[in-house]
C-alpha cells in the first residue's frame, strides 16, 4: 500500500471516528425542537379596541347564506354555467355539494347534491365527458372523486382509488409504547421514564432486542420505478411523549431508514429483527427517532423510526360571541384539558350535575316522561311529513375486502385537494392525488364490518402515496407508495397536504412535491421517481410545500413548514437556503407577496398559537412589526390583496384571515394596523376574493364550520389580478399576481357579450414586475381554449398556443362557432420556471340573432295596438234604442 492510499485510509477512519464520537450526530434539527407557543394561553379579547379601529377598511356585509353542514374545505368561485355571471361552489363537510349564486347568495335550482361520504377538499373544475361544459370534480374521504354536472346532477363517471396492499405482518417485531396511555396522565415525564427502566432492566447486558414504535416509509421499487399503492390522510393528529427509537440501517438497505416493500414477493415480510437494530444503538434519552436518509442517487425514499410531538387539530365549532371569548381565553393550542379543577382548588361550572334534582325541578320534566299523555298533534308521524328518499342512503359501505393469509389491503381515503395537469407532456390530463390508507376507527366499530378483515388490528396499518389518473381514460396510471406507520407512533403515515407540481429542472415534465405527517418532504418527477437528495426530513408536514421565488433572484425556491413551528427554504436540489423556528404548529402552507411594500418579496406563515408571521425572502429573518397576535388559531391559508381604494397610492398589501377567535382580520401589511370584523364563528377555509356581485369593487368570501357563507364588499376597485377564486391561483401558484406576474383578459374584452361572424378577437395582458437582478420572467408560453358546448358538431376544446417574449397586451384571433350557444374563453400562461396563471370569461354566440327575431314578431303587435288606441273615437255617441216607450 502506498503512502497515498495509507493517508486516504487515515483521512477515512479519523472522518468516522469524529462522526461517531459526535453526541449529536444524527439527530435532526427540526424534530429536536418545539411548538412551545402552542402551550401559552391566548391574551384575552378586548373588543372595544378591536372594533375602533384607527384603519378601517369599512366593509359592508352583501349577503349571508347557510348550507347544509360545515365547511371545512376551501370554497371555488367560478362561473360554471357560463352565464358571465360567478358562482361560489361549496363542499359542505357531509353529504352534500352546493352552488351559491354570487350576485345574491341564492342557491342554484338543482343544488345541492347530494353524496354518500365527507369531503376534506376544495372542488375543482374538468370537462371529464368532453362535452364542451366543465363538470365540478370532488375528491371525497371515502377514496373516489366524483363528478357533478351543472345541473346538480351527479355522473357516473368516477375515479376510485385502489386499496394498498400491505404484508398483515409487517409491524411483527415493533415493541409497543410501554405506557399506560389509557388514563389522563399520559403525558406524565415520570411515567415514561419509568417504563424505559423497567424494560431495560428485563434486558441482558449483551442481548438485542427490536425498537420501539418504529414507523417505516415504504417504496415498492429500488430503482425509481413507480409502484400501485395509494395513500389517505387522517384528522387524528399523533400523541405526545411517545418513546421512540434511532434506527442505524444496514448496509443492504443502501444506508437510508428502513425500506420495506409492500405487496412485493421479495423475502421480506416487514419485521425488523434484532439482527437489524442493537439495543446499544436505541437512545433512552430522547423521546424522538432519528431518520437516516439516502444522500445517494438512489431511489429509495423509505425511513423508519417515530418522532416528536404535534398538536391536534380542532375540529370543533364554537359559535356566539360569550363562548368564543371563553374559548380564547382558556384553551391552550394543545386542546381542553381533562381536568376539571383549576390549579387553586376551585370547582369549575360544568354541565355536569352529581346531587339529585328538587322535587318540583324533577316534576318539570313529567312532560318527556310521560309520551303516552301528549296530545295528539305531537304524535304525528315522521314518515308522512318528510320522503326519505329525497336524501339518498347516507350511510357509506366499504367494498369487500380480498380475504389473503399474508396481506392486507387498506382502504383509500382523500383528505386533501388533488392537482388536475398534464405533467408528462403527452396531450393528455392527469389528476395527482395524495392518498392516505387507514381502516377508519368508526366505521370499523361495527363488529360486521370489523370481521370482514379476518381479526387483524386496524391501528397497526397506515400508509401513503400518491396516485396519478388518466383523465382520459380514467384509470390508475401510475401509483408511488411512500410511508407506512402504526397508529401508536408519533408521527404517522398520512397525507394533510395537497401535492405541488412544477418544473424543477427545465425539461418541460412536471414534478411532484408533497410533504407528509411522518415528516418528509417528497420530490419526484412525472413518472414517480424519486429525485436526488429526496425525501428531506422534517417534523410534521400539514401544509403543502410552496414553489416561488422568495428571494427575488429569478429562480423557483421550495418552502416547507412543520408542526414544531420550522419554516425552510430549499433550493430544487435540495439544499437548504434558510430556516427559522416558529415554535408553534403551521397548519398551511405560506402565502408569498411583498407584505410591507419595500420592493421584496415575504413570506407570510399562520399559526396555531395566533400568531402570524412575515419572513424575509431572502433570508428568513422576521419583518417587523410582525408577528401580529389574534386571539384564536389561524387554521387557513392567509389571502394577500391590494384593498388601495381608488386613487390612494399605499405601498403594501394586506394579509386577510380568520382566526379561532370569532374574528376576520385585515391586517395592513407595512404598519400591522388592523380591522377586525365580528363575524361570530370559526373557520377552517381561506378567506376568497373577487368581484362575485357583479359590481365593480372586491368582495371576500368567507365560509364557515357553522355552515354560514359570507359576502363581504369592500372599497377596493376589482382588477382580475387581484382575485384569489381558490387556494392555488392556477395549479401551482400561492403569490399574489397583482403588482408581481400574471396574465388576464382586459376589460373590453371580458364582458359577457354575444359574437357573431366567423372570427372574434380576444385581448390578453401579460404583466411581469420582476426587479433587478432576476429581469423577466419570459418567454411567457400562452395557450388559449374555447370551450363549446350545446349541438355544435366540431371540436368542443379550440385551443391556440403562443410564445411571447415580453409583457404587454396582445390580440388573439378566435373561431366563432356557427351554432346558437355559450362559451368559455381560457387563458393560461406558463412562465420560465413552470409557474402556471389563468383567466377566463365567458360569452354566447348567435343569441341577438333570435332576440331581434323576437322583436321583429313582438314590434308590429304592439303597433297595431298603439294604432288602436289613438283611431278610438273622441266624444260619446249614444247606442241606439229599441225601446217602445217614444216618451223616454
Amino acid at each position: 500500500m502506498n503512502s497515498r492510499a495509507r493517508l486516504c485510509l487515515l483521512r477515512f477512519f479519523l472522518f468516522l471516528f469524529l462522526i461517531l464520537s459526535n453526541p449529536s450526530y444524527g439527530e435532526n434539527k427540526f424534530r429536536e425542537r418545539k411548538a412551545t407557543d402552542d402551550e401559552l394561553a391566548y391574551p384575552e379579547i378586548d373588543e372595544d379596541a378591536l372594533l375602533n379601529t384607527q384603519c378601517p377598511r369599512n366593509l359592508e356585509l352583501r349577503w349571508q347564506t347557510e348550507v347544509t353542514s360545515s365547511v371545512y374545505a376551501t370554497p371555488l368561485i367560478a362561473d360554471i354555467n357560463s352565464d358571465g355571471k360567478l358562482d361560489i361552489v361549496v363542499p359542505s363537510f357531509v353529504h352534500y355539494l352546493e352552488v351559491l349564486e354570487g350576485s345574491d347568495g341564492d342557491k342554484m335550482p338543482g343544488w345541492p347534491a347530494f353524496h354518500q361520504s365527507n369531503v376534506h377538499s376544495s372542488p375543482l373544475l374538468f370537462d371529464i365527458d368532453k362535452d364542451g361544459v366543465r363538470e365540478i370534480a370532488l375528491a371525497t374521504y371515502n377514496g373516489e372523486v366524483l363528478f357533478f354536472r351543472v345541473s346538480g346532477l351527479l355522473m357516473s363517471d368516477k375515479l376510485q382509488v385502489p386499496r394498498r396492499k400491505v404484508h398483515k405482518n409487517w409491524h411483527v417485531g415493533l415493541n409497543p409504547d410501554p405506557v399506560d396511555r389509557s388514563h389522563p396522565d399520559v403525558h406524565d415525564e415520570l411515567l415514561v421514564q419509568e417504563a424505559m427502566e423497567m424494560k431495560a432492566s428485563t434486558i441482558q447486558p449483551n442481548e438485542t432486542t427490536t425498537t420501539p414504535n418504529v414507523t417505516v416509509s415504504m417504496s415498492k421499487d429500488f430503482h425509481g420505478e413507480a409502484s400501485n399503492v395509494s395513500s389517505q390522510e387522517d384528522q387524528k393528529k399523533p400523541e405526545n411523549n411517545q418513546t421512540e427509537a434511532v434506527v442505524k440501517p444496514t448496509p443492504e438497505l443502501h444506508n437510508s431508514s428502513l425500506d420495506v416493500r409492500a405487496g412485493s414477493t421479495e423475502n421480506f415480510n416487514g419485521n425488523v429483527t434484532s439482527n437489524e437494530v442493537d439495543q446499544s444503538k436505541i437512545s433512552e434519552v430522547r423521546n424522538e427517532t432519528v431518520i437516516k436518509l439516502n444522500s445517494s442517487t438512489d431511489n429509495s425514499p423509505g425511513t423508519s423510526g417515530t418522532s416528536g410531538n404535534s398538536s391536534t387539530t380542532e375540529t370543533g365549532t364554537k359559535s356566539g360571541r360569550r363562548l368564543l371569548e371563553d374559548d380564547a381565553s382558556k384553551e391552550s393550542a394543545d386542546g381542553h384539558s381533562d381536568n376539571k379543577d383549576t390549579s387553586e382548588g376551585v370547582r369549575m361550572a360544568t354541565v355536569e350535575n352529581d346531587g339529585a334534582l328538587e322535587a318540583e325541578a324533577d316534576s318539570a320534566f313529567d312532560f318527556l316522561r310521560d309520551n303516552d299523555e301528549l296530545s295528539d298533534e305531537y304524535s304525528y308521524d315522521y314518515e308522512d311529513y318528510v320522503n326519505e328518499t329525497m336524501w339518498g342512503d347516507e350511510e357509506w359501505v366499504e367494498g369487500q375486502h380480498e380475504n389473503s393469509e399474508d396481506y392486507v389491503n387498506i382502504d383509500a381515503h382523500i383528505l386533501c385537494t388533488p392537482v388536475i395537469a398534464d405533467i408528462d407532456k403527452d396531450g393528455v390530463e392527469e389528476m395527482v392525488v395524495a392518498v392516505s390508507y387507514f381502516f377508519d376507527p368508526e366505521y370499523y366499530d361495527n363488529p360486521e364490518h370489523l370481521k370482514e378483515l379476518g381479526g387483524i388490528d386496524i391501528k397497526n396499518y397506515i400508509a401513503s402515496s400518491i396516485v396519478v389518473f388518466n383523465l382520459e381514460t380514467k384509470q390508475v396510471k401510475w401509483v408511488k407508495e411512500l410511508d407506512l406507520s402504526t397508529d401508536n407512533a408519533n408521527f404517522r403515515a398520512y397525507i394533510y397536504s395537497s401535492p405541488t407540481v412544477v418544473d424543477l429542472d427545465g425539461d418541460g415534465y412536471l414534478d411532484i412535491l408533497v410533504g407528509t405527517s411522518f415528516g418528509l418532504f417528497y420530490a419526484m418527477d412525472h413518472r414517480g421517481n424519486i429525485r436526488e437528495k429526496f425525501p428531506l426530513e422534517m417534523a410534521e408536514i400539514q401544509g403543502a410545500v410552496v414553489a416561488a421565488d422568495i428571494n427575488d433572484d429569478g429562480k423557483i425556491e421550495l418552502v416547507t413548514t412543520d408542526s414544531h413551528g420550522n419554516v425552510a427554504a430549499w433550493t430544487t436540489q435540495g439544499v437548504e437556503i434558510w430556516e427559522v423556528h416558529l415554535k408553534s404548529l403551521v397548519p398551511q402552507g405560506p402565502s408569498i407577496g411583498d407584505v410591507d411594500g419595500d420592493g421584496h418579496t415575504d413570506v407570510v406563515v399562520p399559526t396555531t398559537s395566533g400568531n402570524i408571521y412575515v419572513l424575509s425572502g431572502k433570508d428568513g429573518s422576521i419583518v417587523r412589526p410582525y408577528p401580529y397576535r389574534t386571539h384564536g388559531r389561524v387554521m387557513n391559508q392567509l389571502l394577500l390583496v391590494d384593498l388601495n381604494k381608488r386613487g390612494e397610492k399605499k405601498k403594501g398589501l394586506t394579509i386577510v384571515t380568520t382566526s379561532f377567535d370569532g374574528y376576520m382580520y385585515l391586517i395592513d401589511g407595512p404598519t400591522s394596523c388592523t380591522d377586525a370584523v365580528d363575524i361570530g364563528e370559526t373557520s377552517y377555509s381561506m378567506v376568497l376574493a373577487d368581484n362575485v356581485d357583479g359590481g365593480d369593487d372586491l368582495d371576500l368570501i368567507v365560509s364557515t364550520m357553522n355552515g354560514n357563507v359570507f359576502c363581504f364588499s369592500t372599497p377596493s376597485p376589482h382588477h382580475p389580478l387581484k382575485a384569489w377564486r381558490s387556494t392555488d391561483q392556477g395549479r401551482n401558484n400561492k403569490a399574489i399576481r397583482y403588482g408581481r406576474e400574471g396574465v388576464f383578459v382586459t376589460h373590453s374584452t371580458r364582458g359577457f357579450r354575444d359574437e357573431e361572424g366567423k372570427n372574434f378577437w380576444a385581448e390578453i395582458e401579460i404583466v411581469d414586475n420582476y426587479r433587478y437582478p432576476s429581469g423577466s420572467q419570459a418567454p411567457y408560453n400562452v395557450t388559449t381554449t374555447l370551450l363549446v358546448p350545446g349541438n355544435y358538431q366540431g371540436d368542443r376544446r379550440i385551443k391556440q398556443s403562443q410564445i411571447y417574449d415580453r409583457p404587454g397586451k396582445y390580440r388573439i384571433k378566435l373561431p366563432t362557432v356557427g351554432v346558437r350557444t355559450t362559451g368559455t374563453v381560457m387563458v393560461e400562461m406558463v412562465d420560465k420556471n413552470g409557474l402556471h396563471f389563468s383567466d377566463e370569461f365567458s360569452l354566447t354566440f348567435h343569441m341577438y340573432y333570435y332576440k331581434l327575431l323576437k322583436w321583429l314578431l313582438v314590434l308590429p303587435m304592439l303597433g297595431m295596438f298603439g294604432l288602436l288606441v289613438i283611431l278610438r273615437p273622441q266624444e260619446a255617441v249614444p247606442l241606439p234604442s229599441f225601446s217602445r216607450n217614444t216618451d223616454l
